[in-house]
């Protein structure tokens, strides 16, 4: 399943794989609220907001995703 994604604590903060996740990762133009928005509920829709915050991600965290740093905002 492309959408099956998994979530690990790494010394930088934490690391979500996932075929899918990775893709529209590096599909979105980080410079444009719009694309960062939708971004976000590409997150929502596969359930990897919720997993992060249930294994204990906090404001501030740093959220790798394939090649892409992301500091997590609640």
């Amino acid at each position: 399943d492309p959408n099956e994604f998994s979530i690990e604590r790494v010394n930088e903060g934490w690391r979500v794989v996932g075929q899918s996740i990775e893709r529209a990762a590096q599909m979105t133009y980080w410079e444009y609220d719009q694309s960062v928005r939708r971004f976000q509920r590409i997150l929502e829709t596969l359930g990897i907001d919720q997993a992060l915050r249930d294994a204990g991600v906090q404001q501030g965290d740093t959220v790798l995703i394939g090649d892409f740093e992301l500091e997590w905002e609640d």
